[in-house]
């Protein structure tokens, strides 16, 4: 094996042609970058990761730990557990053969509508940037590489190829570059992805003032800066503005384009230099150059030192992320909003029957669509595991109580029988224009997406995929049933056609993977016939888009039943648990939610049982804000978020109290759509302008001096506290100094609880424009019951100063600064003071 030490890149690239160099700047497919094994560099492999490692393809044959989303991991308000969980996800990935997880997703939730918003940290940038730094140092940790995303303004779904974000400097200083900022200058992140959108009238790719001056110049980052998938649209002004890798590959803007450009003296061959050694740099630290790490998709494991880089794998079997671990970060996710009378944990001691209800109890949405979908290694639903956990204590009773869907769900896969194996599951075939079997494979999934290609040219309007099965029905009655993609469609049962017709073309291409158009029919179906269902589908030739195809089956719902069956089980019970939120693709990236109000009749769902059983505890599982218009009349109010695969043994285990649940809401939940900040991010024009400057989430309900429903930072234990002091280590500022804070509080409860201790900052008085008070810092203590605990806060000299965009720098503003510490933005029972020069 080669062994590179530092600077050897440069004798490499020396040795190159032009042709060469140019090459290694575009991705030689959609998840590979270019090999060149006359220098010992192998392809480095990327993959979707915010909530997991997916690979290379979506295949269910290659499941994949399924993590807490983002938004879940910000309110564990937890920086060491996420970075245990990353270093984990890191190992996961480099047993896969992935290289660069494109992970963590570090832009602000600006808006509750956003549809990707469950894949950001949080609202604040404090918050975030504590988060992140931990994520990144933990996939470092594992030998993986971190990109974080997406550099910058890319805050909401609609229009998002192509809006212009209007951001003045200093909102884009002091807010939304804070925690790419914080992973480049403490994390050493190793790539940065832009987003599609514009800033200011200049497309990320090609925004040389964000990309060279701030990121790299200022910043110092060394690393990669690389385009979101197809996101890079020009050659010499991409090449100039600093972007250093293009994907997918092999086509794109650069090229022999760029080998042009470069001949032609409109880009310099020291600009193509400095690009190549960034990603041979890149290549050294995941053992990609000189014969390290893992070849040819080979396993890795956990990273040590080399003395020369940051890292070098060594080989290791692949191995998923400990399930211990994964239910742990769930239940530290949960967010407990409101406990009255002590309604939780529930005791089975006193809770002799209970009535699980909801949607989301019997089929609960875990993670979000988009780049964040994995092929879940397992399932745990609310349902299931509070049964299996109250057996033989208490009588649990099972009732969905109404139906969410907007598009038919999948059946389940035990339902399923491949018509020619007759294995468990479906028939995938692959037919030429002429009807021809050109191949044919057995699969466990009803739902299948193709980024790459399909088989014998099928696709762009040529040939057809046909997915088959025999579903047994597990009753008498009519079912439901839809065909998904996005083309010609035809839904045969038993041989007849009940269904045929063209889908339209989605705005945005993830939006064909995440709910494609759907035909579909209603048909009566027999418990004890399997009927033999088919999809055909033709696809439609359209640019950068995947192809996939989808089966739902579903018994057809009658919510009137349903909702009458769920209060009869609430009435007769000691308890009830109502899981609500989020239905099926309602989530994801490609497309913005409508409202925040619940879909369907889940409003009245909680409200009906509630008026029947006075310990109703409601858990929301949602990535995002939705409106609880009935959380005064319930007993307790909690937050699973997008859980991942572990969401029924954590939330058993936070509903009983065998673990804390120890999460605080990283973004704030409002009353009514209209109390927020920023509501609806529809481009005007082609413009998105931010209007509201500093002023979002919790800044902006503070300075309208507007309640909220829940708080940024709210968050109940089992246990209560008192915060008794707070002393700071001065009272005048030093020049370019920050300040720390030591707090004193108690656990004044009977349980041993963990607490988050935050502390805001307020400035001098003046402008009406910027925030009453900012998120400065946090941590957390744990302490025994009547035991004091101590809450170290550190704020740095940032923290204390504005940016003065006239003169381009940084400045501190002469006053009183006075620091508020409590356990939410609007919990602040402890106060101090200090002077600025």
């Amino acid at each position: 094996m080669v062994t590179l030490t530092r600077g050897d890149e440069r004798g490499l690239l020396a040795a190159l042609s032009l042709d060469d160099k140019v090459r290694l700047l575009t991705g030689a497919d959609n998840w590979r970058t270019c090999p060149l094994p006359a220098i010992g560099l192998r392809a480095m492999v990327v993959s979707d990761g915010p909530a997991g490692v997916r690979g290379v393809t979506m295949d269910e044959r290659n499941p994949t730990s399924s993590l807490p989303c983002p938004s879940a991991l910000g309110a564990t308000w937890d920086p060491a557990l996420v970075q245990a969980l990353a270093a984990a996800l890191g190992a996961e990935a480099r047993g896969k053969g992935v290289d660069v997880l494109l992970a963590p997703t570090i832009n602000v939730m600006r808006t509750p509508l956003s549809g990707r918003g469950f894949e950001s940290f949080g609202e604040d940038p404090v918050l975030i940037s504590g988060i992140a730094v931990a994520f990144v140092r933990g996939l470092h940790q594992a030998g993986a590489a971190a990109a974080v995303k997406h550099y910058v303004g890319n805050d909401s779904e609609t229009g998002r190829w192509t809006y212009d974000a209007r951001i003045a400097e200093h909102v884009l200083r002091e807010l939304y570059l804070v925690p790419f900022e914080a992973c480049v200058r403490e994390a050493d992140v190793d790539l940065v992805m832009t987003g599609y959108n514009k800033v200011n009238s200049i497309t990320m790719t090609e925004h040389g003032p964000l990309l060279g001056r701030i990121l790299k110049d200022e910043w110092g980052f060394e690393g990669v800066a690389l385009s979101d998938w197809h996101a890079a649209r020009s050659t010499v002004e991409t090449a100039v503005a600093g972007l250093d890798l293009a994907m997918p590959g092999p086509d794109g803007p650069w090229g022999d384009k760029l080998v042009e450009a470069v001949r032609a003296g409109q880009v310099s061959e020291d600009a193509v230099d400095t690009k190549v050694l960034r990603i041979l740099r890149l290549a050294r630290r995941v053992g990609a150059l000189g014969g390290g790490g893992a070849l040819d998709g080979g396993a890795l494991d956990g990273g040590v030192p080399n003395g020369q880089g940051r890292r070098e794998p060594a080989l290791a079997d692949p191995a998923l992320v400990d399930k211990a671990l994964l239910r742990r970060c769930a239940a530290a996710a949960f967010t407990l909003l409101r406990n009255e009378h002590e309604a939780l944990p529930l005791d089975p001691g006193s809770v002799r029957s209970l009535a699980v209800i909801g949607p989301n109890a019997v089929s609960p949405v875990t993670q979000g669509g988009g780049s964040a979908t994995v092929p879940q290694a397992s399932v745990s639903t609310p349902a299931v595991a509070l049964t299996e956990a109250l057996d033989g204590q208490t009588q649990v009773t099972v009732r969905p109580g109404c139906v969410t869907w907007t598009i038919v769900p999948e059946p389940p896969r035990y339902a399923l029988r491949d018509p020619a194996t007759g294995e468990p599951g479906v028939r995938i075939e692959f037919r030429a224009e002429d009807d021809t079997l050109i191949s044919a494979e057995h699969r466990g999934a009803t739902m299948f997406t193709w980024w790459d290609g399909l088989p014998g040219g099928i696709g762009r309007g040529r040939g057809r995929i046909v997915l088959r099965t025999r579903y047994l029905a597990g009753q008498d009655g009519p079912h439901v049933i839809g065909a998904g993609g996005v083309g010609r469609l035809r839904l045969t049962v038993d041989g007849i056609e009940v269904a045929a017709g063209h889908t339209g073309t989605p705005a945005d291409p993830v939006e064909a993977m995440v709910r494609p158009g759907e035909i579909r029919t209603t048909a009566y179906l027999a418990a004890d016939h399997e009927a033999e269902i088919a999809v055909s589908l033709r696809p439609d030739d359209w640019p950068q888009g995947p192809v996939a195809i989808r089966l739902g089956v579903v018994p057809a719902p009658d919510d009137d039943t349903l909702l009458r069956e769920a209060v009869e089980a609430a009435r007769a019970a000691d308890a009830a648990v109502v899981v609500v939120g989020s239905p099926p693709a309602a989530e994801s990236e490609g497309f913005d939610r409508a409202g925040l109000a619940l879909p369907g009749r889940q409003d009245e769902l909680v409200r009906r049982v509630a008026a029947v059983n006075p310990r109703t505890v409601v858990v929301v599982n949602a990535g995002m804000p939705v409106l609880m218009p009935w959380a005064d009349r319930v007993a307790a109010v909690g937050y699973a978020w997008l859980p991942g695969q572990a969401m029924g043994v954590a939330l058993a285990d936070v509903l009983l109290g065998r673990a804390e649940p120890a999460g605080r809401l990283p973004v704030t939940i409002p009353a009514a759509e209209a109390d927020c900040p920023v509501l609806h991010a529809v481009p005007e024009a082609g413009r998105l302008v931010y209007r509201e400057g500093l002023l979002v989430g919790y800044r902006g309900y503070d300075r309208a001096g507007t309640r909220p429903r829940f708080p940024f930072g709210h968050g109940l234990g089992y246990t209560t506290w008192a915060y008794e002091s707070a002393v700071a280590d001065r009272t005048m500022l030093a020049p370019d100094g920050g300040l720390d804070v030591t707090v004193v509080l108690r656990n004044t409860g009977s349980r041993t609880g963990r607490e988050v201790v935050q502390a805001y900052l307020e400035p001098p008085a003046g402008d009406p424009g910027r925030p009453v008070r900012v998120l400065a810092a946090f941590t957390a203590v744990t302490a025994a019951p009547g035991e004091r605990a101590e809450a170290r806060l550190s704020m740095p000299a940032r923290a204390f100063a504005r940016y003065d965009e006239a003169a381009g720098t940084w400045r501190r503003p002469p006053g009183e600064f006075t620091v508020r510490v409590g356990r939410s933005s609007a919990d602040l029972p402890l106060h101090l003071r200090v002077k600025s020069s």
